[in-house]
Parts: structure tokens; sequence; C-alpha cells
């Protein structure tokens, strides 16, 4: 057995080059890997049944200053949406934040304007990686949409490229 603890390359190429390195290492018939859930590897392969995979819970993030959090990340598309956050772990965090996000320009500020999407600071926490979508935590009852049209595009903004991962598994705050 060959077991990867990371695998990072600069390239797709470097990629599957590595890939090809580890599948080819003599005498192998089982690799472990932990990766993200989007991980490209199957496609990569003859097989991609060939790939027993579980999830597991590895990332998880407390957003303990959502105005500052929030500041703090980029968006994948333009947005001015103003989010009724309840949280009874940090109690400062209560309440309406106007987002305002522009490319490189993002502002986050308590405001007393009507609220546009209801949620607590645990899904807050789960969109803010940009892994797990605002839509997603609607269909389940977990996200209140106050504004109609609200929802899409703000679940939109906060999509990453990739969904987030971290091959330790640690959980630690955030802000």
């Amino acid at each position: 057995m060959v077991q990867v603890e990371e695998l990072a390359a600069l390239s797709r190429q470097a990629y599957a080059a590595l890939w090809r390195f580890l599948a080819g290492i003599d005498l192998t018939t089982w690799i472990e890997y932990e990766g993200a859930v989007d991980e490209p590897l199957p496609h990569l392969l003859a097989e991609p049944r060939a790939i027993h995979s579980t999830l597991v819970d590895r990332l998880w993030v407390r957003l303990v200053d959502v105005d500052r959090a929030l500041t703090g990340r980029r968006y994948a598309v333009p947005l001015d949406i103003v989010l009724d956050v309840e949280d009874t772990f940090c109690p400062w965090n209560t309440g309406r934040h106007r987002l305002r996000a522009e490319g490189e320009s993002v502002s986050c500020e308590p405001t007393t304007a009507p609220a546009d999407l209801r949620m607590t600071a645990a899904e807050l926490g789960a969109a803010f990686l940009g892994g797990t979508t605002l839509a997603t935590l609607a269909a389940t009852g977990l996200v209140e949409e106050l504004r109609p049209g609200t929802l899409p595009l703000a679940s939109a903004a906060f999509r990453g490229e990739r969904e987030p991962w971290y091959p330790g598994g640690w959980a630690f705050p955030l802000y």
C-alpha cells in the first residue's frame, strides 16, 4: 500500500504525472489518499469506479466577527444584500449586516435596512468557504429568502472555484 499524505502540483500535467508515478510503483495494489470532494483524480482513470471513497467531516468554520470575515473574502459576482444573522454563541454577530461586493471592493457593516436573507451563524459559516451553497441550505429550510431573487445571486456570489478542503481536518475559528 502507498499512503499519500498530501499531493500538490503547479499544473494539470504535473498533477497527472504525479498520479502516474504513484500508480506505477512496483507491487502496489492500493493507494490511500485523502482528497477534496471535487478531486480531479477519478477523471484521470480508465475506470473511475475503481476508487473507493468515504465522505468525512474535515473542515468547520466558526465566524467570530461576521462583518470582518465577510469583508475579508472575495465574491464570484457583484453583490449588495442584507443578511439577518442569528448567533446565540457570539451574540454581537446577531443582527442585520449589509454586504456589498464589487470585485476587490468589499464592505460589510451593521444596518437597520430590511433583510434579504435570514440564517444562523452556522449556515453563514457553512457558505463562507464557498462549498455549501446558500441555495442548498435554503432547500432544507435553514436559510430563508426574504426578498425574492436574492437567494440565487447570493448563492452564486459565495460559491468558490473548488470545494474547500484541508488535509489535516482541523476545526478553527476564523476572525
